[in-house]
């Protein structure tokens, strides 16, 4: 009966996939045959207006029938077959984040990786967690409050977030949670690993997410999208996860603009049904915004921009002692930035850049049937950045790069001894983009200082130099060596939590030093063909003064656990990939990446770190509108060292030891068992792209784990969207 069951079960979820494969590879054999198929070119007499390649003369095995004019198109293949992934490659795009400046991607000396409004939309990603998922060298985790993000072996807390290239507040448990930040408004999001702090300062040790929001680019646009997905029942219930987004812009001489708004829902998800208690939270989030550009005479633009969510979370927590606890998390999340610049000369310019933040969250526990150990909590954090920055050339080998910045920020919340804190920092920095070569190979050399004095910890000076060879046209080398710092948090610092239904209290430390680090990184990118893209890249990061927690003293109540200045560590690996196009509509990508961590205190692994990763991802662009994406990330056993997770710290130690062990049984490892995690998904568009249908499944193969990797199960979801 089993047997039966499970085959039923895996029919009904084979069947229509096998369909839709079906009538997909139909269509593309079909329009394949009708695309190759050689007609006798008609001779022509006049060029039409709209196509100036017209006036040449075109080779026959090139033309192609025209299905509205009955007459021949004479636009080469090779032309149409360029332009099929341009928008997902996004090679020849614009970069800013490595450079803190406007720069081709080819020419940037720090190595940049660009996901493309185009590949978000094709993956069918619905929040910046599942766009990088994939991502070569980052895994993204689930934790209670949503998804974070290691890269390059670190934790989120190392990692700084920016909307625009300016910070964002809001970091639960030192953890900026990814599903925050909804795809309806991002353009495209820039990558840049390894130590940034010579730009950016305070927590770029291990590298700089910037989310580029969505600018109007046609005199007018519209655009709304909408999806409903779900699950088994005994794991989602029958609520399902519905997302609806709209956003509008236009633009002409003088301004643009670009206006979102969305409303996402979901239930919440469960891997454990035997219990009371939820795995992933339920949500309701509403969010709007939009931005405005105003450039009267080419050379000075003013830039404004608001982003607002508003969310409420819920879970259910059971104990071991029995009490059940309703969990909820009501968030307000406010962001406004603004910006004046001025363009002179061919690459110069003067801005000035601003942002206010606000992160509010209302948290609540609430004991079922009790109110001994019930809950309320209110969470304000307000930053506010200001950053004065000139471009400039000095002659076509030297561009400068110069600039102060203001920082303030400030926390308000139960959970600190103080209930406020507050505190400063001012920084100046300046870089050279040095062109030392131009004879046969392309030298740069990039060197760049920053000085940051902080109100609470005084100055901190975080030097970079990095290096790109462009050896051949298809052969660059590049190579960077930076310091990094990071100063304590405020929870760090004066938290104080007592948790009694566990039996442990956490105590911040008002005498923590700074995090500092060292990061060595150094790749290379070979294009053997036009089409195909090889990488190698190795890295280290060396951190001093990291900040754990520590077993203090217990009571017969309960356990202390206090935050230190003990440890060093170190994280170092390589990363791989492969890039093709073949055939006209494929794209397919590899990647690896070997992470090597090390608690060199206690001469250990770094929790919750896979040694291998390996991404695939594979794209088909075909004719009449078919689209495909297959996604995929294979995650070797990760170690972890206690069988609780009560209490999350978000460090490098994410699971908090138990005291009453021996040192022997608390240095015995647990394996997360590794797991393959595949995502499809299906587009048709019509209407000359204007509309389309898609339908995908996450988590294809049903892989989680309850403990170590509380995923979502498998989950079917599908939707329309329309473009005018």
């Amino acid at each position: 009966m089993e047997k039966t069951s499970i085959m039923t079960l895996n029919l009904q979820f084979c069947f229509p996939i096998l369909c839709l494969f079906l009538l997909f590879f139909g269509e593309l054999h079909a329009q394949t045959r009708t695309n190759g198929k050689i007609t006798k070119p008609i001779p022509k007499t006049e060029t039409t207006p709209a196509d100036p390649k017209n006036e040449t003369t075109q080779d026959p095995t090139n033309l192609k029938p025209n299905s509205q004019s009955g007459t021949e198109e004479s636009k080469p293949e090779e032309t149409a077959e360029e332009d099929r992934f341009k928008d997902l490659d996004n090679k020849n795009g614009i970069v800013v984040t490595g450079s803190r400046g406007e720069r081709r991607l080819k020419d940037s000396a720090v190595a940049t990786e660009v996901i493309s409004r185009k590949r978000i939309e094709q993956t069918g990603a619905r929040n910046l967690g599942e766009v990088l998922d994939t991502q070569i060298g980052i895994n993204v985790t689930p934790f209670f409050g949503g998804s974070q993000v290691q890269m390059l072996g670190l934790d989120s807390k190392y990692v700084l977030f920016l909307v625009d290239g300016q910070r964002v507040a809001g970091r639960l448990n030192n953890t900026i949670d990814l599903t925050r930040f909804k795809v309806q408004n991002i353009e495209r999001i820039e990558i840049v690993k390894g130590s940034s702090s010579s730009l950016y300062g305070a927590d770029a040790i291990g590298g700089v997410i910037n989310i580029i929001t969505k600018q109007a680019e046609k005199p007018e646009h519209y655009q709304f999208r909408t999806s409903y997905g779900n699950g088994r029942q005994m794991n989602f219930g029958s609520q399902g996860e519905k997302n609806m987004i709209a956003d509008v812009g236009f633009k002409n001489d003088f301004v643009a603009t670009n206006f979102f708004g969305g409303f996402n829902q979901a239930g919440a998800y469960d891997l454990d049904p035997r219990t009371p208690a939820t795995t992933g939270n339920s949500f309701q989030d509403n969010n709007l915004g939009g931005n405005m550009t105003f450039n009267p005479d080419g050379q000075f633009k003013v830039k404004t921009g608001i982003n607002y969510l508003n969310r409420n979370q819920a879970g259910i927590d059971s104990r071991s002692t029995g009490g059940v606890f309703d969990r909820s998390n009501m968030t307000n999340d406010f962001l406004a930035l603004g910006a004046l610049e001025y363009a002179y000369g061919k690459r110069n310019m003067v801005s000035l850049r601003g942002n206010f933040s606000r992160w509010e969250n209302h948290y609540k526990l609430d004991q079922r049937n009790s109110n001994e150990l019930d809950v309320k909590e209110i969470t304000n954090e307000f930053s506010s950045q200001g950053v004065a920055q000139i471009d400039h050339e000095i002659h076509k080998d030297h561009m400068i790069t110069a600039g102060f910045e203001s920082f303030s920020e400030e926390l308000q919340t139960d959970r600190l001894e103080r209930r406020n804190a507050y505190r400063t920092r001012r920084a100046a920095f300046l870089q050279d983009e040095w062109v030392v070569w131009r004879q046969g190979i392309v030298w740069r050399l990039v060197p760049g200082v920053r000085h940051d004095v902080d109100s609470q910890f005084g100055g901190q000076t975080t030097p970079k130099i990095a290096t790109k060879v462009d050896i051949t046209s298809n052969l660059v080398f590049r190579a960077s060596y930076g310091k990094g710092f990071r100063p304590p948090s405020f929870r760090e610092l004066y938290l104080r939590f007592e948790n009694p239904g566990v039996g442990y209290v956490v105590e911040g430390n008002d005498k923590l030093r700074p995090e500092k680090s060292t990061t060595v990184n150094a790749d290379i990118e070979y294009s053997p063909f036009k089409y195909w893209t090889l990488s190698l890249s190795v890295f280290r990061n060396d951190i001093t003064d990291l900040i754990q927690y520590t077993f203090g003293t217990r009571t017969s109540e309960f356990a202390n656990f206090q935050l230190k200045n003990v440890q060093r560590a170190y994280t170092r690996g390589v990363e791989a990939g492969s890039r093709v196009r073949f055939w006209k509509y494929f794209a397919f990508e590899l990647g690896y990446n070997q992470t090597d961590t090390r608690d060199l205190t206690t001469d250990r692994p770094l929790e919750g770190r896979a040694l291998h990763q390996g991404t695939m991802n594979f794209f088909v662009n075909a004719p009449g509108g078919w689209e495909f994406a297959l996604r995929a990330k294979r995650l070797d056993k990760r170690p972890f060292y206690s069988t609780t997770n009560e209490f999350t710290t978000g460090t490098s130690t994410a699971l908090i030891d138990q005291q009453t062990r021996s040192v022997e049984e608390n240095n015995k490892v647990v394996y997360g068992k590794p797991f393959t995690l595949l995502n499809v998904r299906m587009e048709k568009k019509f209407f000359e792209g204007r509309m389309s249908l898609f339908l995908g499944v996450d988590n294809v193969l049903d892989q989680y784990e309850l403990t170590y990797n509380p995923i979502r199960p498998r989950f079917y979801y599908g939707g329309l969207q329309a473009t005018f």
